[in-house]
């Protein structure tokens, strides 16, 4: 007897196989059909040129028909009717040469059907096995654990009663020492509340101190790590400033009394590292900018007998001297080696004539 899927694959075949048969047969009848139709169409279209051909002939005039004859006519249909024959051999050869075409197409299908049906069957053959194998293995594996199934029931049954038997034996030996236990173990269960009760305290007072150690060690690491970035950055920038040139060489631009007695040496000969340098050449003061040690050394040149003139520091004079007792025009030098801070102050006081071009400063950075 077939199972119900073979039955079910056998059915799915055959519709198949069918469903291609139907498909081919129908195929070929269309083509049949064009063919015909075109043959038809043909055929019709040549006796239309034919009695057109013949209807002009017998139509045209008088004189056409005098040079016409009976004879004439005829060959000129013996002509197309040979012309008609030929057509339809060619139609025949081609007619011919498409039932070959057909014919190999159907056997080739009808290989390709036979290939595909000995597949479907092979692998329906497969398939009927596997599922027997199925089958069978379900079957003796239900067989196995119901096998399996019982003899535990059986265990645990035999288990049970056996536990009984020996619980009710034994209740009454170890009533008491089980009772005495339980009480010495509730005791102890009270005595390890109160321990962990303590250690919690314990671990919540250490837990406290701990986040208070913590926030002191974080504020002293976060003051230590501030001072020595404010260190570092003091250190690295006194290292730059002692790197840094610094130093100007500048001469009085025209002969003058200056009001406020501050000598402005505006003809700038050279320069470096200053960036105030407008400031210099218009109020004659120094600005500095870098700290570190400096050289200061003038030249003044005037006739002025006596001439007093100081190198002065934020208001303090630092160095002094004067001019030559001479009536004629004289160079009197003046220098000194001063240190100066962030925006300190120095220039040349001279509350006398000052003579242009030959009255020069110079100051210049050392450390």
């Amino acid at each position: 007897m077939p199972s119900q899927l073979e039955k079910l694959n056998n059915e799915k075949v055959l519709n198949y196989l069918g469903y291609n048969c139907c498909r081919i047969s129908n195929l070929y009848m269309n083509i049949m059909k064009k063919m015909a139709k075109m043959l038809l169409f043909r055929f019709l279209a040549l006796c239309l040129s034919i009695m057109v051909s013949g209807s002009s002939s017998v139509g045209s005039d008088s004189k056409s028909l005098l040079t016409c004859s009976k004879f004439h006519f005829e060959e000129k249909v013996l002509e197309k009717l040979v012309r008609l024959e030929y057509n339809m051999e060619i139609t025949e050869e081609k007619m011919n040469k498409w039932e070959v075409k057909l014919e190999s197409l159907f056997s080739k299908i009808d290989e390709q059907m036979k290939r595909w049906e000995d597949t479907f069957l092979s692998k329906l053959v497969k398939m009927d096995k596997a599922v027997n194998e199925t089958d069978t293995f379900v079957e003796s594996v239900r067989d196995i654990q119901l096998q399996e199934q019982s003899r535990i029931n059986d265990l645990y049954h035999e288990s049970v009663d056996h536990f009984k038997n020996r619980s009710q034996n034994e209740s009454e030996m170890y009533g008491q020492q089980i009772n005495s236990m339980l009480e010495s173990m509730s005791s102890k269960i009270d005595e390890v509340g109160i321990a962990e009760k303590r250690i919690g305290n314990s671990m919540e007072l250490m837990q406290h101190t701990l986040q208070q150690d913590q926030g002191r060690f974080n504020q002293s690491f976060e003051h230590f790590l501030e001072n020595t970035k404010i260190q570092s950055k003091k250190t690295i920038n006194e290292l730059f400033a002692k790197q840094q040139k610094v130093a100007v060489t500048a001469c009085t631009s025209s002969g003058q009394t200056f009001p406020d007695g501050v000598v402005r040496f505006a003809n700038v000969k050279f320069h470096v590292g200053i960036d105030n340098l407008d400031t210099f050449k218009s109020s004659g003061i120094f600005v500095c900018e870098i700290p570190g040690l400096y050289y200061i050394s003038a030249h003044i040149y005037t006739t002025t007998k006596g001439g007093a003139f100081y190198v002065t520091k934020n208001s303090f004079h630092i160095a002094n001297s004067a001019s030559d007792s001479n009536d004629v025009y004289s160079t009197n030098p003046i220098s000194a080696v001063v240190e100066l801070e962030l925006k300190d102050t120095l220039y040349v006081n001279a509350g006398h004539f000052i003579r242009a071009t030959y009255s020069c400063l110079s100051i210049m950075k050392v450390i």
